[in-house]
């Protein structure tokens, strides 16, 4: 009986150390946080740890201004990757994929009021529209933020925006020639449509941010940088020629302790 009791608890501690990752040392780097959609998911849904809720998205850029954090943009970190300007003492980079419209109802409406800021990636031939690159047994689509949002949001200084290609695909099952039509359009037609310098790229579903095929397509494309969806933080500076910015997933069922981990440890679970 004895024995049995020490195993269950062995086993407790054991899951709990692959739930949290406490007891690893703290990383260095530049924390680029990553979300998808800031609301509720719909009933049924079997991507819930894409939905954050407004209430705990909320807290947890309560939590960065608590404990001295200063959310930044991409042009913030272009000024201190060329010299122009330094990033602050502790810097963190909200980041956004896909560009919802749950990002302007609810994430934009929460950063504004908590004056904190953000950036969004964004699939530019679906602005307005819906994910039709959802598959919709795992969730119906829903609305993309409309340009006037984007520009709106651009205008109040609070958010900025990279390209996430035209079309959201897996790069990595594409042609070369597709492959640079995706990326280089995508920069080409964002900057015609907010009229602003796009510095920064998301590989949807992270394909391809470590492989040099597509790798060399978004660099050719004139991207400063480029974000990987590897769970991790990068340092900085960052060497560009060697590797894509690593980004720290925010799941929906993620609470402050987590989002501490994220911070110090470069991850929250193992599992």
């Amino acid at each position: 009986m004895e024995l049995f009791l020490a195993l269950i608890i062995l086993a407790f501690i054991i899951l709990l150390n692959l739930r949290w990752t406490w007891w690893r040392f703290s990383k260095k780097g530049l924390p680029v946080l990553i979300y998808h959609k800031i609301g509720y998911p719909p009933k049924n849904s079997k991507l819930k740890s894409l939905w954050v809720k407004p209430e705990t998205f909320e807290k947890q850029v309560k939590y960065l201004n608590k404990h001295g954090y200063t959310t930044v943009l991409f042009s913030d970190i272009l000024a201190d990757f060329k010299g122009e300007k330094a990033l602050p003492e502790k810097p963190a980079l909200i980041t956004f994929d896909d560009g919802y419209e749950n990002n302007y109802t609810y994430a934009y409406k929460i950063l504004k009021k908590l004056n904190a800021k953000g950036n969004i990636f964004v699939v530019y031939n679906t602005i307005g529209k819906a994910n039709v690159w959802h598959n919709t047994n795992s969730e119906p689509w829903i609305n993309m933020a409309s340009i006037a949002m984007l520009k709106e949001m651009q205008d109040s200084g609070i958010i900025e925006f990279g390209a996430h290609t035209m079309n959201h695909p897996d790069l990595l099952k594409l042609p070369a020639d597709m492959i640079s039509w995706e990326i280089k359009e995508s920069k080409k037609q964002l900057e015609t449509a907010l009229q602003t310098e796009i510095c920064a790229f998301a590989y949807p579903y992270g394909a391809g941010a470590y492989n040099n095929k597509v790798r060399d397509k978004a660099l050719e494309a004139g991207f400063t940088f480029d974000f990987s969806f590897k769970q991790g933080k990068t340092f900085w500076p960052w060497d560009r020629n060697s590797f894509p910015i690593d980004r720290l997933f925010i799941k929906g069922d993620e609470n402050n302790f987590d989002l501490y981990l994220h911070l110090t440890r470069g991850s929250s679970r193992l599992i």
